[in-house]
């Protein structure tokens, strides 16, 4: 059996383009091991990003027949089977650098200008387990930015986006951090928090299941009561 991968290429010489390849499939061939095989043996010009291999680091987020995906984890099997063509393309709504990789700085910058890290109080308060347990649920997030590039809102510059939403209810919820009053004022005179559109795209399209519509319906309850 063969995949048959159309693969959106670009760079500053050819332009934007789409470049098809007939993969081999083998046992338990994830997305990312087809792409390897393509550098490897067709195209040492196919540029995309990947670390770890495993689904933690979010690196290697591509979009497969529209939706995006870690290319690490996804299996090639049921597109085999199914699909006499998959398209690969970059996440949407970045800049993309080349090919499959695009630009995620000025999300990393915004991450930074929010403070995405907790302003540790002097004592040290006890967390309750429900409210332990929502904090780490909204820390299962790995900067895949999946729901970043599918949510139809981001096109709207204004808007923070449901990967910045999510970040901030997980310091939110954290009682060890002394600026609670912050994080709902980066959220909704910063982030635009009531611009969301509550599609729940970000909620399906998630690979760690972070459900990051459902945090942003929980700030707008915090807001409304604090």
């Amino acid at each position: 059996m063969y995949l048959k991968l159309r693969i959106r290429r670009e760079d500053r010489e050819k332009g934007v383009r789409y470049e098809t390849y007939h993969v081999k499939y083998e046992e338990g061939m994830t997305f990312l091991e087809a792409l390897q095989r393509i550098k490897e043996e067709q195209d040492p010009t196919l540029t995309f990003r990947h670390f770890c291999r495993a689904g933690i680091c979010g690196t290697c987020t591509i979009y497969i027949n529209g939706y995006p995906k870690l290319a690490c984890k996804e299996q090639v099997l049921p597109y085999v089977i199914t699909q006499r063509e998959v398209i690969v393309e970059p996440l949407k709504n970045f800049r993309v650098i080349k090919d499959l990789a695009v630009d995620i700085d000025p999300a990393i910058r915004k991450l930074r200008d929010i403070g995405a890290w907790i302003e540790e109080r002097k004592e040290e308060p006890r967390i309750e387990q429900e409210r332990s347990r929502k904090i780490e649920e909204a820390s299962d997030c790995i900067l895949c930015f999946a729901c970043q590039s599918y949510c139809p809102q981001t096109l709207e510059e204004r808007y923070a986006g449901p990967l910045f939403f999510a970040k901030i209810f997980r310091f939110l919820m954290d009682p060890r951090d002394r600026k609670p009053q912050l994080r709902l004022k980066q959220a909704v005179e910063e982030g635009y928090l009531y611009h969301c559109l509550s599609c729940n795209k970000c909620n399906n399209v998630c690979p760690k299941e972070v459900q990051p519509a459902t945090l942003i319906r929980e700030l707008m309850i915090y807001n409304t009561e604090a």
